[in-house]
């Protein structure tokens, strides 16, 4: 009789505590995405090669493929002379949370290289969606990353 009182609130922190849990780690995901796929990146690996797009986007997909669906990862990558230049412009996103903005400029050797992630996610838990999504739109998980390009 008493659990039947107490197993609701009970299972929502339950619910919400691992919820809350998967949305942190997706968060620390995006993050290890982009030191993977910038490591390829500050080598010059990716301005070397013929189509530097496509293998820039496969060494996200293999890096992202085991918590995001690889089209659902958006990456900005923005070349820079000195670090004090570093300034991306405001975002932005559309209905779905997909950028309207990024774009792919890994710059030349001794550059400094700057890298922004999105990808979103949407709670299920009961109450937590109210909270944290109150307009229905996805939430949107952001990763950042600078570094110097080697000189290759």
């Amino acid at each position: 009789m008493e659990f039947g009182m107490i197993a609701p609130v009970f299972l929502f922190l339950v619910f919400t505590i691992v919820e809350t849990s998967i949305y942190y780690y997706k968060q620390s995901h995006l993050k290890y995405v982009l030191s993977q796929a910038g490591r390829d990146i500050q080598t010059g690996e990716i301005q070397k090669s013929e189509t530097p797009w496509d293998d820039f986007e496969d060494e996200v997909c293999a890096a992202a493929e085991v918590v995001f669906d690889c089209k659902d990862v958006y990456v900005d990558v923005r070349s820079f002379a000195t670090v004090a230049d570093v300034v991306f412009p405001e975002p932005t996103f559309d209905s779905s949370g997909k950028p309207t903005n990024f774009v792919f400029q890994p710059g030349g050797a001794s550059r400094i290289t700057a890298m922004r992630a999105s990808a979103t996610y949407n709670f299920i838990t009961p109450f937590l969606t109210n909270i944290l999504q109150p307009d229905g739109k996805p939430v949107i998980l952001v990763g950042f990353s600078i570094f110097k390009n080697e000189p290759f």
